[in-house]
């Protein structure tokens, strides 16, 4: 057998450690940078126990899911086959690869993946298995020692859809394999991935030290700065145009070309803002209690000319 089965109960403290000691078959694509939904980052700090809130709700209809999906399967989708309960298991030849399977076949043994999705993100599965979907598929047949798996998917709770999905050696050798290597030896040395998005590149503490610059990083830093000045530019640009479009439309909130409406220019409510400054000096005790410093963020500026040469 190409893995061992860890026998813990969904969502428990002794399930979520284990799968803390190995990389999921469900975080490959994020590891991967091919989840819309998670980063290589997450996957680190969720081996390092730093998880997002977790939704109880969210994890309750997936599980109850699962039963209506496998009752789908047994009386609509035209396979005779008998299925056996989910389970976790992890790969004796790649120790930090797990994967939880949701229902498992026999004769022969093939794993199923029941999703859900909402009727308006159900045409992602128009062209087959999404992208993320099949990488977690490639890494539980490698963990399963299958050539082929099934995926299952409810969509607005109405629609089922059956695919199969054939094992990919190549792709999972040259490219699931090392990323899941990398990422774990990143998380044994405690080193956590380059950040992915915007809000990680602000989570990164800044210390006072100086970086030389590559020429590739000074291009970079100079094509960051000349945007920034190309947006200030623009915005200039379009509030001067607005002044002058104004003084031509007057009052007149409706916009007409050859007598067909194309647009409209209305005067809006001002939006109603709370006078912080002044609650704070007549209640100071008040505005000390709720309120709340936001998340820091990092700022480029580029040193002016006469700052240089200190």
């Amino acid at each position: 057998m190409s893995f061992t089965v860890i026998d813990v109960q969904p969502d428990t403290p002794e399930w979520e450690q284990e799968r803390r000691n190995s990389v999921g078959a469900s975080e490959l694509a994020a590891a991967m940078h091919l989840s819309p939904y998670a980063t290589p980052l997450d996957v680190w700090k969720h081996k390092q126990g730093i998880d997002r809130p977790f939704d109880e709700l969210l994890s309750f209809i997936g599980h109850e899911s699962e039963h209506i999906i496998e009752k789908w399967v047994h009386q609509f989708s035209g396979l005779d086959v008998a299925l056996r309960p989910a389970f976790m298991a992890r790969s004796v030849e790649f120790p930090f690869i797990h994967a939880s399977f949701d229902r498992v076949s026999e004769d022969p043994f093939t794993t199923f993946q029941f999703k859900t999705a909402h009727h308006y993100t159900g045409h992602k599965w128009d062209d087959g298995i999404p992208t993320d979907i099949r990488v977690q598929v490639q890494g539980e047949m490698l963990v399963a020692g299958t050539r082929r798996a099934a995926v299952v998917v409810w969509i607005g709770g109405r629609e089922f859809r059956l695919f199969w999905e054939d094992r990919d050696d190549r792709f999972i050798h040259e490219h699931l394999i090392p990323a899941a290597r990398d990422m774990w030896s990143r998380v044994l040395a405690g080193d956590p991935p380059p950040p992915s998005t915007i809000a990680e590149v602000n989570a990164i503490s800044t210390v006072d030290r100086p970086v030389e610059l590559s020429d590739l990083a000074f291009e970079t830093f100079e094509r960051i700065t000349v945007l920034n000045s190309d947006i200030r530019a623009q915005e200039e640009e379009r509030d001067a145009l607005k002044v002058a479009f104004a003084q031509y439309v007057g009052s007149a909130d409706t916009l007409t070309r050859h007598g067909r409406k194309v647009g409209t220019w209305k005067q809006q409510k001002g939006r109603v803002g709370f006078d912080r400054e002044g609650f704070t000096l007549e209640h100071p005790q008040l505005a000390a209690k709720y309120t709340r410093t936001g998340e820091p963020f990092r700022v480029l500026r580029a040193t002016k000319q006469k700052e240089q040469s200190k």
